[in-house]
């Protein structure tokens, strides 16, 4: 698992995270409506919770794999530049 490490973020970031109200469930992030991430209280999830968790994962990395083969490099390229275009945009 990759750890995300925000104590050198700027302070809006550390604020919004503090903010979370996290329960069992975790908290979803969403971002023009597609789910970003799902952050769950650590030690939350068992051992059966984990592997369906994982299997979920599984499913979602083939059918993007599988939705990428089909897609034109150019396009990819394209859609990386926009997006890239857009997060530099806004800072």
């Amino acid at each position: 698992m990759k750890r995300l490490k925000v104590d050198k973020a700027a302070p809006a970031v550390k604020k919004f995270l503090q903010s979370l109200s996290i329960d069992a469930n975790g908290v979803e992030v969403e971002l023009g409506g597609q789910l970003l991430c799902k952050i769950v209280p650590p030690n939350q999830l068992s051992d059966v919770e984990k592997v369906a968790h994982l299997a979920d994962l599984r499913e979602l990395l083939q059918r993007s794999r599988a939705r990428s083969q089909r897609i034109s490099p150019r396009i990819i390229e394209r859609d990386i530049r926009t997006a890239l275009a857009t997060v530099r945009g806004k800072r």
